[in-house]
Formats: C-alpha cells, structure tokens, sequence
C-alpha cells in the first residue's frame, strides 16, 4: 500500500506537467507589445509620395496586440490577432483652396490592425524553440478622411467640388522570426505591401518590427 502510494504521488506530477507542456488540439489566448521601425521604401518612391501625411511617422511607433493561437500539433499552429496603436491620422484634405495649394487636418486616433498567419516551432535549442512565421495582415484600419476636390469644364475652369472618404488601409504579407521559451515570444519580422496609398503608383513598401507577447491563458 505505501510503495503504491508512493509510485501515485511521483507519477501524478509528471502526468500534470506534461499536460501543461502539451499544446497539440488547443488554443492560447495571448497578449503583447510590438514597436514598429521606420518603413524602407524603393529608391525614389519618398519623392514621390502624397505628403498629406508621412508614411514614416504614421507607420511607426508602439503597438498592442491580441490574439489567439490554435495548435493543430505540438509545433504547428494558426494565429489570430487584432492590433492597437494611438497615432496621427488625416481628418480630412481639401484640395479647392485658391492658388492651388492643399490644406489638410490630422488628429490622433485609435488605429487598428487585424493579422491571420501559420506558425511553426522548430525545436533547435535545448531550451525554447526556433519560431518562424508567415501570414496576412490587414493594417491602417480606421484611417478614414475627407477629401474634397474641384470639377473642372473643358475651358479649366472649377465649376464644383465634390467630397469622398478615403483611408490609409494596408494590405501586407507578414514574415517573421523568432524565438519561445516557456510562454513568451520575442519575435522580429517585416510587413510587406505593394497597395500604398501614400504613393501613387504600385510600390514595395516595407515595415519592419520588433515584437514580445506571452501566453496569459490555455483554453
């Protein structure tokens, strides 16, 4: 009976803690932070760029993500985040004004990003793991303004104005790297867009970041 009681009480722990180690066929709810560096731009496309706003400064600075992540095995998992970040953003751009020129207006505003990718865990180091990600996000949302332009007749002449919404919005592919130990990630990767609205013709426009999150839940 005590050799028994003995083999429970020694068993039981390992059971447990391999169980907690275990992430196959369950999801992990996490948080985290992430700074975004200053964007690179192809030779010549800053030039060129519709400078109501900076690209620089309204794609770079701190950021707050969510998310989950579900393992399909121990290694492999598809993760879901929503991002918030506190930035500039123009209100509205008005393009009537005499001689030409261009006024525009900026507040600072919550400005959101929502992001899918695939996950994989190399197991390379003898303590944590080699990560490597791939995904899509979709950036900027919530960067709606106001842009009101003239109509011309054929003499170039301005007979009205007229007004639409406009934004900001990102569509990129996201590649990073990184490392896990436990339940925190540093990971560094880049955001990939080639639909830009801060130039006008189709352009590599490329963010790069820095990122920590930690699981906070297994559910």
């Amino acid at each position: 009976m005590k050799t028994r009681t003995l083999l429970f009480l020694f068993v039981i722990p390992i059971y447990l803690t391999a169980q907690d180690n275990s992430r196959a066929k369950n999801f992990f709810l996490n948080a985290g932070a992430e700074f975004r560096i200053t964007p690179i731009h192809k030779s010549g496309d800053q030039a060129i760029a519709t400078y109501f706003i900076s690209p620089d400064s309204h794609n770079v600075g701190p950021v707050l993500n969510f998310g989950v992540d579900y393992y399909f095995t121990q290694n492999f998992s598809l993760g879901l985040k929503t991002s918030v970040r506190y930035n500039s953003t123009t209100t509205f751009i008005d393009e009537t004004a005499l001689g030409g020129e261009t006024i525009s207006e900026t507040e600072r505003r919550l400005i959101f990003g929502y992001h899918i990718g695939l996950i994989y865990h190399f197991q390379v180091f003898k303590k944590g793991d080699l990560l490597v990600s791939a995904g899509l996000s979709l950036l900027n949302r919530n960067s709606e303004y106001v842009r009101t332009e003239s109509i011309f007749n054929e003499e170039g002449e301005v007979v009205d104005t007229t007004s639409s919404m406009d934004n900001y919005n990102l569509s990129a592919n996201k590649l990073s790297v990184g490392y896990v130990k436990g339940k925190s990630k540093l990971m560094m990767g880049i955001y990939i867009s080639r639909n830009t609205k801060y130039i006008e013709e189709k352009t590599t426009f490329i963010i790069p970041f820095l990122s920590f999150s930690f699981d906070i839940a297994k559910l």
